[in-house]
C-alpha cells in the first residue's frame, strides 16, 4: 500500500484525467445524479470528472472519506481491454484503498 494521502491520490487522477484529455480546464462544482455512477444519465468518464472529481475533492477539504469506496472497481469494468485507461485504473484502485484507510483512522481518532 502506498503512503500517499487520498488528496494526493486526488490530484494524480486529476493529472491523468487531463493527460487522457478527459477534463479541460477548471473542475466544476459535483453534477447531481440519481444513479450508481451516473449510468442513468452520463458516461462513467463523465462521471468521474462531473462528480467523483468534485466530490472527492470536497471530501478531502473535509477530511471526511467513506468506509467504503468502488470507484476502482468501476473503472476495471469500465475501462476492460482499453489499454490507455490502464494508469487511471491503478490510480482509481490505489484511492480506494487510501480513502478507505483515512476513513478507518479518522473514525477511531
Amino acid at each position: 500500500m502506498t503512503t500517499r494521502n487520498p488528496r494526493e491520490q486526488l490530484e494524480m487522477i486529476e493529472t491523468e484525467l487531463r493527460h487522457l484529455g478527459l477534463l479541460a480546464g477548471p473542475i466544476q462544482p459535483a453534477e447531481i445524479v440519481s444513479s450508481a455512477f451516473g449510468m442513468a444519465a452520463m458516461s462513467f468518464e463523465q462521471w468521474l470528472v462531473k462528480v467523483f472529481l468534485p466530490r472527492a475533492y470536497e471530501a478531502s477539504y473535509k477530511n471526511q472519506w467513506p468506509p467504503q469506496s468502488q470507484v476502482g472497481i468501476a473503472a476495471i469494468r469500465n475501462f476492460d481491454g482499453q489499454d490507455e485507461y490502464a494508469s487511471l485504473v491503478t490510480l482509481l484502485c490505489e484511492f480506494d484503498q487510501i480513502a478507505e484507510a483515512y476513513s478507518r483512522q479518522y473514525a477511531t481518532t
